[in-house]
């Protein structure tokens, strides 16, 4: 078995390698390395396995080079899972073991490598287990996705209709962003460019949507989702605090989760959260499968901890009060900046 970078005339090959596999994810397909690429600059470093000219195995991985937050080569950033896709564990292991080679090479701080599934319990790599995703399972007959939601969830969405939030006829890309700069100022968390989900609805223009909801004729919440295989995906989702007494998101999850049963998917995947947060203790009451991400990583350069960019982080609590304070137009400006070198 043989390991090397993918070439041009192979990129169609890797991205329906992505499509057969059962460990795929959104996230390995070459769209999204051109999405962060076209976006942010970071150099993309995608490995493949082969054997007798067939794909067995492969690795996306970004090089990102930050004054502020050093070097990292990280698969993949900006998703919340990624890592190695292979046909068995040589070829896996085959590919981590390059993927190290090449981090010491550049004179990485480390590797990291970003898993959803079984794959990513390396024995050999440190391991961050602080965030899970929850997964629903869908039906045809959206009442019996109904009945797996909670007594408050169910009401919170009564309530929602009974106030008049209504599902938008129409959805675009700037409404969202509006509301999801919003939120990350609120938050204290950067906001990624506007380029960069434009890009990312160029690469997939059939495959992501925008969804929102109004109440008295303005967008009070929205949802970028991403669509992979029998999967809905909700990439990123805000919505504006003003109105959180009508409970828009929960009216908002809902109607996704209605078209997907009516469009016959299997899953609905809630995005990453972490252990404890706001978001988790939202997603949880609506029954989906809690699904641990592996977070896994070779440290380079005598480092001895794990990075840790989450909300419980001191610095980073520290720096949110910060954030938040900013004139929204001021975080939306320059926090593209930042947010490039937080993988």
């Amino acid at each position: 078995m043989e390991i090397s970078e993918l070439q041009k005339e192979e990129e169609k090959a890797w991205d329906s390698y992505v499509y057969n596999s059962n460990s795929s994810t959104f996230y390995h397909q070459i769209g999204w390395r051109n999405a962060v690429q076209k976006t942010y600059k970071h150099k993309p470093v995608y490995l493949v396995a082969k054997e007798g000219g067939e794909i067995r195995g492969i690795l996306p991985m970004f090089l990102m080079r930050s004054v502020i937050f050093g070097k990292k080569l990280v698969s993949v950033p900006f998703a919340p899972y990624g890592g190695v896709c292979a046909d068995d564990e040589i070829a896996e292991k085959m590919l981590i073991e390059e993927a190290i080679r090449i981090a010491d090479e550049c004179n990485a701080d480390y590797l990291e490598l970003r898993y959803l599934n079984k794959n990513g319990n390396n024995p050999n790599l440190a391991t961050n287990s602080s965030y899970v995703t929850f997964i629903l399972n869908l039906n045809l007959n959206a009442e019996v996705a109904w009945r797996t939601f909670n007594n408050k969830v169910r009401n919170a969405i009564r309530k929602a209709i009974k106030s008049g939030v209504k599902i938008a006829n129409e959805s675009h890309i700037d409404e969202f962003y509006g509301l999801y700069t919003r939120n990350m100022r609120d938050l204290g968390t950067p906001p990624h460019s506007f380029t960069f989900f434009k890009n990312l609805l160029h690469e997939f223009p059939e495959h992501t949507r925008v969804v929102s909801v109004k109440y008295d004729g303005v967008s009070v919440a929205a949802m970028l989702l991403l669509y992979f295989k029998d999967t809905i995906i909700s990439g990123w989702a805000a919505s504006d605090r003003r109105y959180r007494n009508v409970n828009p998101n929960n009216l908002l999850y809902w109607e996704v989760i209605k078209a997907g049963c009516e469009a016959g998917y299997k899953y609905f995947d809630f995005g990453r959260s972490l252990r404890g947060s706001g978001t988790f203790k939202f997603k949880k009451p609506w029954g989906g499968e809690i699904k641990q991400l592996h977070y896994q990583y070779h440290l380079f350069n005598n480092r001895m901890n794990m990075p840790d960019t989450s909300q419980s982080n001191p610095k980073r609590q520290k720096f949110a009060g910060i954030w938040g304070k900013l004139p929204l137009k001021l975080a939306t400006a320059i926090g593209p900046l930042i947010r490039k070198g937080i993988p």
